[in-house]
């Protein structure tokens, strides 16, 4: 019986492992797109309460740049859980506004996502999570033309999933994300194992101006809308079950 036993639980490892492999092999994980930089994210979760604190990201995978158009340095940090995607950013800019302009709300921050992974930003239907400095502070939205406009995901019948906030600490501004790796609604994306997934993030960065505001655009990594960093997720396999005799 126990010989039976172990054979059978071998055998249960055996076929996760086959589907595990067959995901990594057939799924979205090939990298085809040219990135400034992989991350590889580390295993955590964090509060999203607009701090990125440093116990809580320990296990991020993170990379600082100077800004296109900017001289500030822009930091993203990535980490995952089973079900979630968390992304930190900061920014060392020299003042945090919250007025608002144009459907921005004060210093607002954009992660524009290349969903299949093909290079290319402004595929119909794929995402773009804004965070701003001040209420509404989140939006989920996707594209709906390759020029780059979007539209809220709530607004034509989908969800609005995950949460993100902003903040000032120190010399930094900070915004955190939190977003499902697969919610279930047809506007967001749905990643497995071994995905890849592109991205390239939008700095708004507002002042006031003769009793008003205006702002100015800042890019990570670059301007180029071919200009992205990738994440890849975990593989399945990465985490079987050890046979113990």
């Amino acid at each position: 019986m126990r010989k039976m036993i172990l054979k059978s639980g071998m055998w249960c490892v055996l076929l996760v492992g086959v589907i595990a492999l067959v995901l990594s092999l057939c799924g979205p994980g090939e990298v085809r797109a040219v990135s400034e930089h992989l991350f590889i994210p580390g295993i955590g979760s964090a509060v999203i309460d607009g701090n990125i604190d440093p116990t809580e990201w320990a296990a991020a995978d993170s990379y600082a740049l100077t800004m296109t158009t900017s001289t500030m340095t822009g930091t993203l940090y990535v980490m995952q859980s089973l079900t979630d995607l968390y992304l930190g950013f900061t920014i060392d800019d020299d003042e945090f506004t919250t007025g608002e302009k144009f459907g921005l709300y004060g210093d607002a921050l954009q992660f524009e996502f290349d969903d299949d992974n093909s290079g290319l930003l402004y595929d119909m239907g794929e995402n773009k999570v804004t965070i701003f400095a001040a209420d509404p502070f989140y939006r989920d939205a996707h594209f709906i033309n390759t020029t780059g406009s979007s539209t809220p995901d709530i607004a034509v019948g989908g969800e609005t999933n995950g949460v993100g906030m902003s903040g000032r600490y120190g010399d930094k501004n900070h915004y955190e994300l939190r977003f499902p790796l697969c919610s279930g609604d047809s506007y967001d994306f749905c990643l497995g194992p071994g995905s890849i997934v592109g991205l390239r993030i939008k700095y708004y960065d507002m002042v006031p101006d003769n009793g008003g505001f205006v702002y100015t655009a800042h890019l990570y990594p670059g301007s180029d809308i071919t200009s992205l960093v990738t994440i890849k997720l975990f593989a399945l396999y990465s985490y079987l079950p050890l046979i113990r005799r």
